[in-house]
């Protein structure tokens, strides 16, 4: 058995019959055996041993490995994708949110929200559009979205959260009074509107919403 130290895997298992000598030399480990027999034992390149590591869905190892063999940061990413894909198609879908979360700013937004989406798995894509809107990475539409979600979760002190804070603010501010007043939120559209000097938007809600 050959035992990765740096990475923490079994590389290699077999079996020897009266095994004689194991020597390192030239890249590579030889064993000769008392039938007169000698095998050479060569480590495979990284990419080979990542693509072995996937086909057993050994994503944890493949990124420590990737991390150990200095990969590019657009290939871990990728890798990252890969474990969040497999963990999705498990119904783990909180594992899967947690790698598509390593890939925001290198993965399209819409590959992720799309999922979520159609699994109707509320609580993680607002996890998801609340990291995009951390990061700064977040369009209107994301907001939008993020807003819909806080509402129909009913989740109102996120929804303070989100839009009384005394932050730089991530959104855009018309976006969010647009969707606070289809949503019924008159008050955080008023608070939006009176605290961003949108005086049009303040009256017309005034006049047309309360």
């Amino acid at each position: 058995t050959i035992y990765d130290l740096k990475n923490k895997f079994i590389a290699f298992s077999t079996t020897f019959t009266s095994v004689q000598h194991v020597v390192s030399e030239w890249g590579s480990l030889f064993v000769t055996t008392a039938d007169r027999k000698i095998y050479q034992l060569t480590e495979k390149d990284t990419q080979t041993k990542l693509d072995m590591l996937f086909k057993k869905n050994l994503y944890s190892i493949a990124i420590n490995l990737a991390h150990t063999q200095q990969y590019d940061f657009a290939s871990i990413i990728d890798i990252f994708r890969r474990y969040g894909d497999h963990l999705y198609s498990k119904g783990d879908y909180d594992g899967a949110i947690a790698q598509y979360l390593r890939t925001i700013g290198r993965l399209e937004p819409s590959y992720v929200i799309r999922k979520f989406l159609d699994a109707q798995r509320i609580h993680n894509l607002t996890s998801y559009l609340e990291a995009l809107h951390d990061k700064n990475l977040a369009n209107a539409d994301h907001t939008t979205l993020l807003l819909n979600c806080y509402t129909k979760l009913k989740d109102v002190k996120k929804l303070d959260a989100f839009i009384k804070t005394d932050s730089e603010l991530h959104f855009d501010i018309e976006t969010a009074i647009k969707v606070c007043r289809q949503a019924g939120y008159y008050e955080h559209a008023l608070f939006l509107s009176k605290k961003h000097s949108e005086h049009d938007l303040y009256l017309k809600i005034l006049l047309e919403d309360t």
